[in-house]
């Protein structure tokens, strides 16, 4: 049981960061260790990690200093407050828990369960009596009311509303805040800065009046330190709140402001939430109360449970039937297989609207935006933009991204592990392109092993001479090396030597201003020129006269 008394924001769960890893690592647990003690059992939540580690889906690359520590950490957070898993008196799947690791549609999951966690519960006490909210709900009124709000005024603004009779202060904060960027002087970075400080400022201000400024996170008890640690949790809290409601589909982005918004495909979902959820918590006599309405999956009802709404909506979709006719289940399978139509003819017309390059100065300014990691989920949207930049130079015979989106085209999560973030097939060639924002031995550790494994993969099922391209911020020392010596060597595994091409994010806009300047059209100058490039690499000197000629080599690519 948690304590939230001294707590002045919302409780945001980073661990784990994004909620679609709840699912293998609860089955995980369940599998090797249902049945045990978890509480205060220090050596299984060790041996839960060190098994956790060994697995496919783990993406870690260092071993923590407490794997007992990171072991708990991963379960306790969002699995347990989210009711999937059950930890008192011993380990056990809910009922919830083993609805979502069966389902086809883990959104609807998520968002039942989002709209039941509560501040305060049985898990998270609160003595002060200051919390009454549930946070997902709120933020859903929230960014329903404002029509879209951004991550930092998320971060900002948001987080703050521990009650929900705090609605209306956020909202007018939000407007302030909005209204006075248009007067500030200076750049938008010092204005965020200057009111994630005011903020700070009033949220704590006894402790900074009676000087109580030290912080789990450091020994450093400075005001200047003080600041820095709590922007830091605002931040993080903010983007965890994102990644997590993004996961129930509901939420989009707006494609040029990148704000998050209603999905349109959504919008009769949140009017049902929001005329049909009460805004006060809930208030349970026991802990067994509590749990039985959290562990249930029938204790909340969603439109998409109830059998009128259903038949509504895929009259909508445009086939007809009647109530009584089919099963919640077959109705929403139903629904499932039109939608998907529609998705797919979305994507088409985004494809053949790319291929106009209408959308060439947008791509440009994305690209500029994720540098600055100016938008809602970097990593997601440089997958997202080089797939859009990729089809926009055309003549392949196709591009394809790993990574998920939702009906309206926008990313929604990054591709998953075991292939390339983007595959393209071109008459004499294929390509894939692995995108990062890692940088240092972090970029190395990541990407040394993956990347050209899935280059072999690929160019074993396409059975074509096969390239690669790798995106990042800026390609690491270690990473350029790696890269430099897996090209010039046959390793069976990789299907004999590798052909990757290491890009800056700066060098690959100049590879698209070429495209564009010369009218590209002719995918064999694209084979050719990534070919001069690999063939260099096996008579160059070293790494950086090999980085240098690729550098050189841009800006005449498609000449």
């Amino acid at each position: 049981m948690a304590s939230i008394s001294k707590s002045k924001l919302l409780l945001g769960f980073t661990s784990p960061r994004t909620v679609e890893k709840i699912v293998p690592e609860i089955k995980l647990l369940t599998d090797k260790f249902s049945g045990q003690k978890w509480e205060r059992n220090q050596e299984l939540h060790k041996e839960f990690f060190l098994e956790l580690s060994k697995s496919d889906f783990y993406e870690g690359t260092k071993t923590p200093t407490d794997p007992g520590f990171a072991g708990r950490d991963r379960i306790t957070r969002a699995p347990k407050a989210y009711g999937f898993i059950d930890l008192k008196p011993t380990i056990n799947l809910t009922e919830i828990g083993h609805e979502l690791i069966t389902t086809k549609r883990p959104h609807e999951v998520y968002l039942k369960q989002m709209l039941k966690f509560q501040l305060p519960s049985y898990y998270h006490k609160d003595k002060t009596n200051r919390f009454n909210v549930k946070p997902y709900l709120e933020l859903i009124r929230l960014i329903h009311t404002m029509k879209g709000i951004s991550k930092t005024e998320l971060s900002l603004f948001f987080i703050q509303m521990i009650h929900h009779n705090k609605f209306d202060i956020i909202v007018q904060k939000i407007k302030d805040f909005r209204s006075n960027a248009k007067l500030f002087k200076g750049s938008q970075k010092t204005y965020v800065d200057e009111c994630f400080n005011k903020e700070v400022m009033e949220i704590f201000n006894d402790e900074i009046t009676s000087n109580n400024l030290k912080t789990r996170q450091s020994n450093d008890e400075s005001l200047k330190e003080f600041l820095k640690t709590k922007k830091s949790t605002m931040r993080d809290y903010g983007d965890a709140f994102m990644r997590h409601i993004r996961a129930t589909q509901i939420i989009s982005f707006e494609k040029r402001t990148l704000r998050l918004i209603i999905s349109q495909s959504k919008l009769k979902d949140v009017d049902f939430i929001l005329k049909n959820i009460n805004k006060d918590v809930n208030n349970f006599k026991t802990e067994k109360d509590f749990k039985d309405y959290l562990f249930s999956s029938t204790s909340l009802q969603l439109f998409t449970d109830d059998e009128s709404k259903l038949v509504e909506k895929l009259t909508e979709l445009g086939e007809q039937t009647q109530i009584g006719e089919y099963s919640i289940n077959i109705l929403k399978d139903k629904i499932d297989i039109l939608e998907e139509q529609i998705f797919k003819t979305n994507i088409e017309n985004t494809k053949k609207e790319l291929k106009t390059y209408k959308d060439f100065d947008d791509i440009i300014d994305i690209f500029e935006q994720i540098k600055n990691k100016d938008v809602p989920d970097a990593p997601l949207f440089l997958e997202w933009n080089v797939w859009r930049a990729l089809v926009m130079i055309n003549y392949s015979k196709r591009v394809d991204g790993n990574f998920i989106m939702d009906l309206e085209g926008i990313p929604l999560n990054t591709a998953g592990g075991g292939k390339p973030d983007i595959e393209a097939e071109y008459n004499n060639f294929g390509l894939i392109t692995e995108v990062t924002m890692s940088g240092g031995n972090t970029q190395f550790n990541m990407e040394g092993e993956s990347v050209p494994r899935h280059f072999g993969d690929f160019k074993k099922s396409l059975g074509k001479e096969t390239y690669c391209l790798f995106i990042a911020p800026k390609i690491s020392e270690g990473a350029l090396a790696h890269y430099f010596n897996l090209n010039r060597f046959n390793t069976k595994r990789y299907g004999g030597q590798t052909k990757i091409v290491p890009l800056t994010i700066d060098q690959f806009i100049e590879f698209l201003h070429t495209a564009k300047n010369n009218n590209f059209n002719d995918s064999i100058k694209l084979q050719n020129w990534m070919e001069n490039i690999c063939k260099y690499n096996q008579t160059c000197e070293d790494e950086e006269e090999w980085s240098l000629f690729i550098s050189k080599s841009i800006e005449k690519w498609a000449a």
